[in-house]
């Protein structure tokens, strides 16, 4: 019994571990698979795949096979291997899964379009940037230009206007132009073209080629860099369809600068009045006291255009309605005003949003691939009118004819037009914006109600807007076409023969019209109707024969040469009629006559090119580069050929054996110093057929349309050659986690092709020569690093730098110190005499950024300070030798109490010291947030609407708050100089114009435009289709904020870099809120 006792428990035992493994078998699942390269569907062995969440996995086998047991309850696996991106997959009901892992790339691994082939960055010698395409996915894009701010070192892209559909200004390393301007040439699948009504859905690739030795291939057009875009291309495998969909809310930013209420606007207007009488010794314009002006009270109750008038028994009736108030009159004491109060600068914006849509098609197999994308896109601008509408589509396909035989092709279409209100952004922005506020937008009717016209306002650029705003009708239209076909034909193993013919154009047609309209009290019924085209033809022809071959495994080669020719035409015409009886038809043939003289032009220019290439390296360890371009040109004249050469060099030092071993190899994973020199030419300030000498129509004599000299012959003008050293530096730390690459530069534009001034008595006011030596010098610096990574956490953030110097190497002999040209004369204290400061100076920084202005003190608050200052004569004032209380007190540079333009000095530039952007990417699981700066430091720029309303000059205009501050007997301590009308005593002026001057301005107009933009921040969730039962292949759901801020202490509309440094107000930056979609079948 005993026994029978001690085996039940132990049958028992066995029993329960039977029973729970079954239950355990019964449970788990089994899955297999393949594991492959995405990029070569090559099989990857020793891959590690495991349940997520348990230490239950396995690897690969040597083809890439694998089987695991999943317990109960997990359906999730994750595939990783090192070099590869952890993929984390949903198992759902699948039993079968195969996996393709991406390689795993850092920046200094990734793949770059050079020009006419494509390297890896290890392998690269030259200076030349990528994109983070990540950029250009969330935020909607009317011009895709605006996605590089920041985003690459030593290129600056200035934005100046939101008006829909507008090119940013692109320049790369300080430009070619003594005044630092120069247009990168942009190639859109290898076609010359622009980013105009680009697709940014559409856009695979962008690289900026910077020095000489990587741009020198494109010859005489690439002096100013090149940006090669690069399209969607498709792949072999699935076909897929995607939808990407954008919908955005556009709000209007706050203007920094405040303007004047009504009551504050009435107040210190008729007080500057009377200051200004004060000057003039009688009573100055007085009629903005007493006549209908503004501040003026000789308004009337129904239809003056301002409201401001002394109350009466017959007006006060209007008090019973919405927006009329009552003051005290601030110079009449006990008399009382009565005003409406309406904020002008409101009135020309619109509620505004975008509409951004893309349907693409990919795929392919073995013998060729496609992609199709289709693209709308609808962007309503900010103000009344403004509106960018774009339909586009883009075809990539390639087939293999043979084995050895592929042909190419490349179709890319679009539709757009920009309606443009208004007659000018300077009149909207700086006028319009400006009208007082004691304005009247309808006309009242007698009882005191509003009706429903519309007071037209003073005259056209200093009315109503809504009046104005349907009075100019625009039509734009614009149709673009690029196409190419490629043909690649492998022969003998290691060549491959390329011959591509591409076609761009572009045809602009603008219509104009406008209607009756009243402009200063009477009406303008000249119905004046426009057309306009212009047509732009372009073609090319390239051949290209490459040799790639590695011999013993240690020499790598890769030669390229070829011929290009290039021809563009273009044709402009336009014509216009006036005196149509009617405002409702647009046309020209309603117009009674002729406005104007119907213009035609045709004008065109070719190159011929001869081009090579040759990469190499020994066992991936020593780099070297050698192009050449030798470029023909018809805009020449007995010069027309010249060779542009480029040599490279790089050491990638952390693949020799010594490195490798050395303990420094745990802290810095690459190592690659390099160092180019190339050159470039450069014909694009040349006119096409201006070397030949012009002629010009003059005035009409007897019926006879007369034809003079307008322009000299130019047959032995040269090349302007630019010629660039570069020095980099392409550094990988702890196992690449930390990215820096670093280029320092000094290029030298020689032959520089400019303008000299020529003796009145020529007849010819300059004419056009090879004109000096241009340097620039600058720094740049990109840096990526990845914060944190781990499977489900990543946190990557960027860095670009970049800094340029320009300088005037060498100028040609004038007779003047230092070969001056240009410039503004000033006292130098140390020296004691005046000297030049700007303009271009032999050996100098050049200057035409420079600022010389007036220094402000501060404010002759009391008499003693006046006395102090007995005898001072201000030159520029209105009563030279008088000072008055609150009057500015300026600097007295060279002691001799008298202000003048000697008594100037250096302030600062126009132009930023350096420039950069910030980026941030944060990813956990699924969820991603990206975060997009950029950052301008150093320059200076002048509020043009803060300095004429503060002066006045317009005599109705409406000025800053700060006029609130303003010395007057009451507040006798400030030390913001007293208001008067047009002021008189250039208190605020100082010498310069009414809205700031580069050189005579006062010192305390000019405002630091140092500033962080918060370009973007994007929420984002991506799903793959694995987890919904493979419902789609992936989506991708955000949710983006652009523009979100300018962090600055700038008081105008916008702080980025003025062309003359000042900001006349500007068509605002939409602060844009998107939500989108990406889903992929």
């Amino acid at each position: 019994m005993k026994g029978k006792l001690t085996f039940l428990p132990g049958l028992m035992m066995f029993l329960l571990v039977v029973l729970l493994s079954g239950s355990t078998l019964m449970a788990q699942r089994t899955i297999r698979g393949k594991v492959t390269d995405a990029t070569d569907g090559l099989p990857l062995p020793s891959v590690t795949i495991i349940v997520r969440g348990t230490t239950a996995g396995t690897s690969t086998q040597a083809d890439g096979s694998y089987t695991l047991n999943v317990p109960a309850g997990n359906n999730e696996i994750v595939a990783s291997m090192v070099g590869y991106v952890s993929q984390t997959i949903a198992i759902g009901n699948r039993d079968v899964i195969d996996i393709l892992l991406n390689q795993e790339t850092t920046v200094l691994d990734e793949i770059v379009v050079t020009g006419y082939s494509t390297q890896s960055r290890a392998e690269m010698t030259t200076s030349i940037s990528k994109l983070d395409t990540r950029v250009l996915e969330n935020a909607p894009r009317s011009n895709i230009a605006t996605a590089l701010q920041g985003t690459i070192a030593g290129l600056k892209v200035t934005q100046t206007s939101g008006q829909p559909g507008t090119t940013p200004s692109l320049v790369v390393r300080g430009g070619t132009s003594f005044d630092g301007t120069g247009s990168p040439l942009i190639l859109v699948d290898g076609v010359p073209s622009t980013f105009y009504a680009l697709n940014s859905d559409d856009v695979e690739s962008i690289e900026v080629l910077k020095d000489a030795a990587s741009t020198a291939i494109y010859g005489a057009r690439a002096a100013n860099g090149v940006i090669l875009v690069t399209t969607r291309k498709g792949k072999s495998g699935k076909a897929n369809i995607t939808l990407r969909s954008k919908f955005s809310f556009n709000d209007r930013p706050k203007d920094p600068m405040e303007y004047l209420n009504a009551a504050d606007y009435i107040k210190y207007n008729r007080l500057a009045v009377k200051a200004a009488q004060e000057v003039m010794g009688y009573a100055w314009l007085n009629q903005f006291l007493t006549g209908n002006n503004a501040a003026g009270v000789g308004n009337n109750t129904t239809n003056s255009i301002y409201t401001t008038m002394v109350l009466s028994s017959a007006n006060e009736y209007l008090l019973g309605y919405d927006g009329w108030k009552t003051m005290e009159d601030p110079v009449n004491p006990g008399t009382t005003l009565i005003y409406m109060e309406n904020k002008m600068n409101e009135l020309f914006y619109q509620k505004s949003n975008s509409q951004d849509y893309t349907l693409s098609f990919d795929g392919g197999n073995d013998r060729g691939t496609y992609y199709l994308g289709l693209g709308f896109l609808d962007d309503n601008g900010l103000v009344i009118g403004s509106a960018f509408k774009r339909v586009s589509g883009t075809f990539n396909a390639s087939y293999k004819l043979t084995d050895a035989l592929k042909v190419s092709s490349n179709i890319f279409y679009a539709h757009s037009n920009r309606d443009l209100p208004y007659d000018s952004d300077y009149n909207l922005f700086q006028r319009t914006a400006g009208l007082a506020p004691t304005s009247r937008i309808y006309n009242n009717n007698p009882d005191g109600s509003l009706s429903n016209e519309y007071q037209p306002g003073t005259y056209l650029g200093f009315g109503n807007p809504l009046y104005y705003y349907d009075k100019f009708v625009n039509y734009n239209l614009e149709q673009r076409l690029s196409g190419s076909v490629q043909l690649d034909y492998t022969f003998l193993k290691d060549f491959t023969f390329t011959l591509r013919g591409s076609h761009f154009s572009v045809n602009n047609s603008n219509e104009s019209f406008t209607k009756a309209y009243l402009n200063s009290g009477s009406l303008i019924t000249s119905r004046n109707a426009s057309a306009s085209l212009a047509r732009t033809l372009r073609h090319q022809l390239t051949g290209l024969l490459n040799y790639k071959k590695s011999f013993a495994g240690l020499h790598n080669l890769n030669a390229l040469l070829g011929a290009e020719y290039f021809t563009e035409k273009s044709f402009n015409m336009s014509a216009g009629t006036r005196l149509s009886p009617t405002d409702l038809i647009y046309t020209m043939n309603v117009g009674s006559e002729a406005s104007g003289v119907p213009y035609s032009f045709r004008t065109g220019y070719e190159i011929a090119s001869l081009f090579g290439q040759v990469n190499y390296d020994f066992n991936y360890k020593y780099l070297v580069g050698l192009t050449f371009r030798y470029d023909g040109t018809s805009r020449l004249g007995n010069n027309k050929y010249d060779f542009f050469p480029g040599v490279s060099l790089g050491w990638n030092a952390h693949n020799e054996d010594f490195f490798k071993n050395s303990g420094i190899s745990r802290y810095i994973t690459k190592l690659k110093p390099r160092v180019s020199y190339g050159v470039n030419g450069n014909i694009d300030i040349l006119s096409n057929f201006g070397v030949f000498g012009s002629y010009g129509a003059t005035s009409v004599y007897y019926g006879q349309t007369g034809y003079v000299n307008n322009g000299l012959p130019l047959l032995d003008l040269k090349w302007e050659r630019s010629t660039t050293l570069n020095f980099g530096l392409d550094m990988g730390l702890f196992d690449n986690r930390i990215t820096v690459i670093a280029d320092y530069f000094v290029r030298d534009v020689k032959d520089k092709l400019a303008a000299l001034t020529l003796p009145l008595w020529t007849g010819f006011s300059s004419i056009t020569t090879n004109n000096g030596t241009l340097q620039n010098r600058g720094i740049e610096l990109q840096l990526n690093a990845d914060v944190v990574k781990t499977t489900d956490f990543t946190w990557n953030l960027g860095l670009t730098y970049y800094r340029v110097r320009n300088y005037a190497k060498q100028l040609p002999e004038n007779g003047v110190d230092k070969n001056r040209q240009g410039g503004t004369e000033i006292f130098d204290p140390e020296t004691g005499t005046t000297i030049y400061v700007g303009g271009l100076q032999e050996g100098e920084r050049v200057g035409y950024d420079v600022i010389t202005a007036y220094i402000f003190e501060g404010v002759y608050q009391t008499q003693a300070q006046i006395d102090a200052h007995a005898g001072r004569i201000v030159e520029f004032a209105q009563d030279k030798d008088t000072r008055f209380l609150g009057d500015a007190i300026w600097k007295d540079v060279n002691g001799d109490n008298i202000i003048n333009y000697l008594d100037r000095e250096v302030i600062g530039r126009r132009t930023p010291k350096f420039s950069g952007g910030l980026t941030s990417g944060l990813t956990y699981k699924n969820f991603n947030l990206f975060v997009r700066s950029d950052f301008t430091v150093g320059h200076m720029i002048i509020n043009g609407r803060r300095v004429k309303g503060i002066a006045q000059t317009q005599g109705n205009q409406n000025g800053p708050v700060e006029i609130r501050d303003t010395w007057t007997p009451e507040n006798p301590t400030s030390d913001i100089p007293i208001f008067t009308l047009v002021d008189r005593q250039k208190n605020h002026l100082a010498g310069g114009g009414d809205q700031g001057s580069m050189t005579s301005s006062s010192s305390r107009m000019w405002e630091k435009g140092d500033f962080l933009a918060l370009r973007e921040v994007t929420l984002s969730y991506s799903l793959p289709g694995s987890k919904v039962n493979d419902l789609f292949k992936d989506l991708r759901v955000y949710f983006t904020g652009a523009n979100l801020a300018y962090f600055n202490g700038f008081s105008g509309s916008l702080p980025e870099e003025s062309g003359d440094g000042i900001d006349y107000g500007r068509f605002p930056l939409p602060r844009t809120y998107t939500l989108g979609l990406s889903v992929t079948f």
